[in-house]
């Protein structure tokens, strides 16, 4: 017994119970207990066989599970066996993980010991299953079951092009040992059901789902669809899908036509990416522009586009819409049911005499018109000429001009006769309307013509209430004419007194109140023929009136800015907006005026840089304030030459020249150019003050330095300064140079002049020139002998 004690101690030590029940009941040989014992002992041992467990004390009741370990891959079974010793009832209750007969997450067990693995993979990835004795609740055993699978999974199709916005079924594969459970989950780039952004997945049915792509390209364009088994999460497939988009780079509608002034809704057709924008332009300019036409956006891929109050120069225009490097454009014609009318429709006007036009321009909001004659743009001196009203001498509109205009008839009668005044819509330049004018003229019989042709009158009683006409009579030896005034329309008006009256040399004095309409014909009969006769137009204002401009003229290419002086009546003195303010072609300008009868501005360079004719009015304060009559200011081209008249004892008569006279800028009241006093300078600086001319005499040989002083307004030393020669004609044979003088007059300045003995003898004349080309001349200042 001790031999078989030490053996079984060799066996296990944790069969002591078996061994010890073993030697306790001492059954049998030796050898056979020892056999027995190894077997129990080797039972408990890993591979031997169970495992047992036994409650304690006599009559312990024992039960061992075989096998006591176990390797299953999902849905497999395995089948355990329970032996129980030690009570006659040999019947136990099995548990997975503690759980009666199990369940679905850890597996089942039947009655007898059938374990059927799970459909899903448990974490941990191992479970116990127990058999307890029924006999004895205490006595149990255990085995251990790991859980493995080797699934795959597989999604088709893979690799697929979808187009944006549509849809593709997706089917999951799967490949496994045993029969785990099949069911999939779906994912589009991880996200769980996928996203707007992505696509989105649902199922549709089996272990297949419906992919629907995004309204828009993602950015990257290809995105993954994964199945995701549920028996094992970390076994899945992917299939990798590509967004396409299908619009077409594109602008709805692609053409079309709109009025001017109407709207029009367009749409652009991108496959955007998320966060994009579009961006809109009219002809290249981004949001495009009153000329062209604007457009804004009103959505996420739309714009509004408003036409143009008039039509553009480039008809149509292009829209386009821009996002990041796709572009697409539409086409745009613009249209117009403008109607224009030329009232009246047809006139007689003799030579050098006017008469007014009226258009009326519907279906615009621009009702300015574009004036013609024969095609001429405002016409010429030959066909007839388009005056701003009022304007005298004719001053051309320098703008599209609404309501009325002046045709002056050319001074004699034009080959072509009649002339066709026309009125264009500076809106569409395609719709106009048309006068017929015929002109007569002294040809074969008498023609009368009045000057001014229009006249601005204060009512009677005030200042300048009265204007002198003058009337010519040709074809007749008797030049004289009757005079009247009657209102300028038929049947409406003043009549008698009231539309003022006429003395027989043509001068009119205004009535005490301006009729309606305000335009009074006053008209000039021939009495050698009473059916020939002439007219002007006044008419009768209380607000304010200009009288004189300084200057009326300029020289085109002014350097610097000058005065501008504006006299008359009616002014309301003071600066800004309680006071009378400048108008330069119906713009504002910063004015001042000093009394009621003058007003000050100043003109600048960028005004005066090219030939134009500028309109200019008064406008008193008020809303609207009463504005003066129109006056031009004419900007004569750049011109410096000189014309000269030369007569001589031997040549003692010259053939007269045409002289267009350019008044100055200077001549405004504010910026006179003069020489008041001359003399020659002496040491010390002092002027010896001395009569016209000054006499200098020639050296007889070489040159010499002859300092004069002249005094006067405006004078600078950096203006030029030149002597004519004795003809009249431009200098160049004396030299001169300009210094200022300190300590003496203000506006003395001091004159080098070198004379050599080359100089002509004669008087001459001194010239002064500004850096405005402006001249002034003092004649007879300098002889030289």
């Amino acid at each position: 017994m001790e031999n078989n004690h030490k053996l079984t101690e060799r066996c296990s030590a944790r069969s002591h119970l078996a061994s010890e029940l073993l030697l306790r009941k001492a059954i049998g040989t030796r050898t056979v207990l020892l056999v027995l014992l190894c077997v129990n002992a080797t039972i408990m041992l890993p591979g031997c066989g169970g495992g047992s467990s036994a409650s304690t004390g006599p009559g312990a009741v024992t039960v061992i599970v075989q096998p006591a370990n176990a390797n299953l891959f999902l849905g497999q079974t395995q089948q355990f066996q329970a032996s129980i010793t030690g009570t006659a009832n040999t019947s136990v209750a099995w548990s997975v993980n503690g759980v009666a007969g199990g369940n679905a997450n850890v597996g089942t067990v039947s009655e007898s010991g059938a374990y059927t693995a799970p459909g899903t993979l448990p974490s941990p990835a191992s479970v116990t299953v127990t058999a307890v004795s029924q006999a004895d609740p205490q006595a149990s055993a255990s085995a251990s079951v790991t859980l493995q699978d080797n699934i795959v999974v597989s999604v088709a199709p893979n690799g697929v092009t979808v187009p944006t916005g549509g849809a593709q079924i997706f089917t999951a594969g799967i490949s496994a040992t045993g029969s785990p459970a099949t069911g999939v989950t779906w994912t589009v780039n991880g996200i769980a059901g996928g996203n707007s952004t992505v696509g989105t997945i649902v199922p549709n049915g089996g272990d297949s789902a419906l992919y629907t792509a995004p309204a828009a390209v993602p950015s990257p364009a290809a995105v993954n669809v994964t199945a995701t088994s549920v028996a094992d999460t970390s076994k899945s497939g992917n299939a990798s899908v590509t967004i396409a988009c299908t619009s077409t780079n594109s602008i709805s509608p692609s053409s079309t036509s709109i009025a001017l002034g109407q709207t029009r809704t367009f749409t652009a057709s991108f496959c955007l990416a998320p966060g994009a924008t579009i961006a809109w332009d009219v002809n290249g300019i981004a949001g495009g522009n009153p000329t062209v036409g604007t457009i804004v956006p009103n959505g996420a891929e739309s714009a509004l586009y408003a036409a143009p109050a008039d039509i553009p120069g480039a008809n149509p225009v292009t829209i386009h819409a821009t996002a990041g490097s796709a572009t697409a454009s539409a086409i745009v014609t613009l249209t117009s049911s403008i109607g224009v009318v030329v009232s009246p429709s047809s006139a007689s006007v003799p030579i050098a005499q006017r008469v007014s036009f009226v258009a009326t321009i519907t279906n615009a909001s621009d009702t300015s018109a574009l004036w013609s004659v024969n095609g001429i743009p405002n016409g010429s001196g030959i066909v007839g000429q388009i005056c701003v009203p009022g304007s005298n001498p004719c001053a051309a509109p320098a703008a599209p001009i609404s309501g009325s205009v002046d045709f002056l008839a050319p001074a004699s009668v034009p080959a072509t006769n009649p002339v066709t005044v026309t009125a264009a819509s500076n809106a569409d330049p395609s719709k106009s309307g048309s006068a017929t004018v015929v002109i007569t003229g002294p040809s074969g019989g008498i023609a009368v013509a009045v000057t001014p042709s229009y006249a601005f009158v204060s009512p009677s009683g005030a200042a300048l209430s009265t204007q002198q006409f003058f009337a010519t009579v040709t074809g007749s030896p008797d030049p004289n004419v009757t005079w009247s005034a009657q209102s300028a329309v038929t049947g409406q008006g003043c009549a008698g007194a009231a539309c003022g009256l006429v003395d027989g040399n043509g001068l009119y004095t205004a009535p005490s109140a301006a009729p309606s309409p305000n335009a009074i014909s006053v008209i000039a009969t021939s009495e050698a023929d009473s059916t020939k006769s002439a007219s002007a137009t006044a008419s009768i204002t209380s607000g304010p009136m200009i009288e004189i401009i300084l200057p009326s003229s300029v020289m085109a290419g002014a350097v610097e800015g000058f005065p501008f002086e504006v006299e008359g009546l009616n002014f309301v003195p003071g600066s800004g907006s309680g006071a009378s303010t400048i108008l330069i072609n119906g713009t504002a300008r910063g004015t001042t005026c000093t009394t009621a009868e003058s007003c000050a501005t100043a003109l600048n360079p960028s005004d005066v840089q090219s030939a134009a004719t500028l309109t200019i009015q008064v406008q008193n304060p008020g809303s609207p304030g009463a504005l003066s009559n129109p006056v031009p200011f004419i900007v004569v081209p750049f011109d410096v030459s000189e014309g000269v008249l030369s007569v001589t004892s031997t040549q003692p008569a010259a053939t007269g020249i045409n002289l267009i006279v350019t008044e100055p800028t200077t001549a405004a009241a504010s910026a006179p150019i003069d020489v008041d006093l001359i003399g020659f300078l002496t040491g010390g600086n002092n002027c010896g003050i001395g009569e016209s001319p000054l006499t200098v005499t020639r050296p007889s040989s070489g040159s010499t330095i002859v300092s004069l002083c002249i005094h006067g307004t405006g004078l600078d030393p950096s203006f030029a300064y030149t002597f004519t020669s004795p003809s009249g004609a431009p200098g160049g044979d004396i030299g001169v140079t300009a210094f200022a003088i300190s300590g003496l007059f203000p506006n003395m300045i001091e004159l080098d002049l070198q004379i050599s003995s080359t100089t002509l003898p004669g008087l001459r004349a001194l010239f002064i020139t500004t850096p405005n080309s402006d001249r002034a001349a003092s004649t007879g200042m300098l002889e030289v002998q």
